[in-house]
């Protein structure tokens, strides 16, 4: 039977007259006062003072408290056996360095990923070569058993979650998962949400929630709860386990970017891209048939989808985790794990939810066997602009056949596929190879800005407009990706290189930031791309005594940078990452105004 690590036991307990010996709580002990067992705190010590904070109850022996520490040393240990490993990139040992007890619960196996981010390109690096330093990192070897949070509490984890993820990464449908989500069934109920992806949205609603920070039901328990759950959900006969599973990964891999963890976000980004090509969600609608999973993950085929709307659930999902894996691309210099010229991606353009919810009643599904090809059919004719799709639907768009795919999360994936290319080409080729394919992508880019929407086209709906900010300012970044590596060879490169930068800036002078909590995280690294231009500039105009002669560009260059980092101050105390960014760009920015020369780069601290 499948254990879940949250147990589905009432949240209150009636009083015991009879505690049996050992079973109370460890402040009570230490008092040596009667305790009545009440969970999660005793009678005893909601009457004290300062008691409650201390109220646990030993698991096995131990409390958890006790638990977490030697958690925590275990951690360390296997941290610096990571870094001592950076070094070398030969392999990385995989095994379980912890005492499992029972040995009923495996540790999550590292890949082959050093714990760093990549080198920048340019005249300056902002970089960090080590982790940044961010709450107590949670190991699924680690056990922690939780009563679920009482009715009321979920609801606030929940709403606080759907009302203020405002990243790219939620694909399901949000009232159908806020209506299962709050059913009154046991965790782990087939009729709610997978264990791991209720327990990864508590997480994030405990993150985004205005409300004090609980003692026992807060982010790093959720943290824990979610790693522990996330590989045995599988194994499990939850009926949405696949793609509530791909969604767990997801929020798992958003998180530890906000954190600034590149090793674990690139881990679940790449869990979430695995389930997602086992399943086939790269050929849904495809005329290609495959008859084994790709990887192998899951052992029996993926059932047809019930109706439109959760096949168009199936369709973001695909495109969500292709945009999440181009983010760790652009975060980290990691390799896609999404080959695009090996992996055949026929699965048409993604739309808003509302236009699947829409077609609903008029769903007939004939989906992949081995005998047949997709063929499912909408009341709506939402995919006639896609013709053939045997060319595939990225190879297409970069073919320069933007027929199709204008919603916000397809500009957006279009925008993080852009980007991908650009790193990749100019990590590849130096200034005087593949000429065609340089200009080729240069044109696609150039193209694609101009086809996206004006801000005033999206009326008052805030959420389309941020994802419109985060997809011009990905193309933008992309822009300053492919020509960075000419910019002292081609005057035309410089041209776009600058403008490109400046564009970002345009970006945020006429965005209204003061309605949003926070930001998509991926814009404290592509912020920091554009800093590094502005940073270079200065640096190049100090290094041959031109500021006198060009007071005017040197302002220009200056209120550039300026307007950056004090964007990235605002949204700094939400997440990590955009503070470490700031602090290291704020750094070489003090350097070169107080020496009057240019820094050799940005060099972070040893972790």
């Amino acid at each position: 039977m499948t254990q879940n690590f949250f147990t589905s036991s009432p949240t209150s307990h009636s009083p015991r007259s009879n505690l049996p010996r050992g079973k109370a709580c460890m402040s009570c002990r230490r008092r040596k006062i009667k305790c009545d067992g009440r969970k999660p705190i005793c009678s005893q010590c909601l009457r004290s003072p300062g008691a409650s904070d201390d109220c646990e109850y030993p698991l096995e022996g131990r409390s958890r408290t006790q638990q977490l520490e030697e958690t925590i040393k275990k951690l360390h240990t296997r941290i610096g056996e990571l870094e001592a490993s950076a070094n070398d990139q030969s392999s990385i040992l995989l095994h379980e360095p912890y005492d499992g007890g029972d040995g009923a619960f495996m540790a999550v196996e590292i890949p082959q990923y050093t714990d760093s981010w990549a080198p920048s390109y340019g005249d300056v690096s902002t970089s960090p070569s080590s982790r940044v330093n961010t709450p107590t990192s949670a190991s699924s070897s680690s056990t922690l058993v939780l009563e679920e949070p009482p009715a009321e509490l979920t609801k606030q984890l929940v709403d606080a979650f759907l009302d203020n993820f405002t990243h790219v990464g939620f694909f399901l449908e949000s009232s159908s998962f806020r209506r299962s989500a709050l059913l009154a069934f046991p965790f782990g109920h087939y009729d709610r949400p997978s264990p791991a992806l209720l327990s990864a949205v508590y997480m994030w609603g405990s993150r985004l929630s205005q409300a004090p920070r609980h003692h026992v039901y807060n982010e790093d328990a959720f943290l824990v709860c979610t790693l522990q759950n996330i590989h045995q959900d599988l194994g499990g006969n939850h009926p949405h386990r696949v793609m509530h599973g791909i969604q767990a990964e997801i929020l798992l891999s958003l998180y530890y970017l906000t954190l600034g963890r590149p090793v674990e976000g690139i881990y679940h980004s790449s869990a979430a891209v695995s389930l997602a090509i086992s399943a086939n969600l790269h050929l849904i609608k495809s005329a290609q048939i495959t008859v084994q999973p790709a990887f192998g993950v899951l052992e029996t085929p993926f059932s047809p989808p019930a109706h439109a709307l959760e096949e168009g659930e199936r369709i973001n999902a695909f495109w969500t985790t292709l945009i999440v894996n181009n983010y760790w691309v652009a975060a980290h210099g990691s390799p896609s794990a999404i080959p695009y010229h090996d992996t055949p991606i026929d699965t048409p353009w993604p739309h808003n939810l509302q236009d699947y919810v829409s077609s609903v009643g008029s769903f007939s599904a004939s989906y992949s066997t081995p005998d047949a090809p997709p063929m499912s059919e909408y009341g709506q004719p939402l995919f006639d602009a896609m013709g053939d799709s045997s060319g595939g639907t990225v190879a297409k768009f970069l073919a320069g056949l933007n027929l199709d795919g204008f919603s916000e999360l397809a500009y957006l994936a279009k925008a993080s596929i852009l980007l991908e290319r650009a790193i990749t080409f100019s990590t590849r080729y130096s200034d005087h190879e593949d000429a065609t394919a340089f200009n080729s992508l240069d044109v696609l880019l150039e193209q694609f800005i101009l086809s996206l929407p004006l801000g005033l086209e999206l009326g008052g709906v805030e959420s389309n407009k941020r994802s419109l900010m985060v997809t011009q300012t990905l193309a933008h970044a992309a822009t300053i990706r492919l020509h960075a590596h000419r910019i002292h060879t081609s005057n035309v490169s410089r041209s776009r290189y600058l403008a490109a930068a400046r564009a970002v800036v345009d970006i945020i002078n006429t965005t209204d930031f003061s309605n949003w909590p926070q930001v998509d995280p991926i814009l404290g690294i592509l912020w920091t791309t554009v800093c590094e231009v502005f940073i270079g500039e200065l640096s190049s105009m100090q290094s041959f005594g031109v500021v006198g002669r060009l007071t005017q560009q040197h302002e220009d260059l200056t209120s550039c940078l300026e307007t950056i980092l004090s964007t990235m101050r605002t949204f700094a105390g939400a997440s990590p990452l955009i503070e470490y960014f700031r602090t290291r760009i704020e750094g070489a920015y003090s350097a070169l105004t107080n020496s009057g020369s240019p820094p050799r780069n940005i060099t972070p601290p040893a972790y």
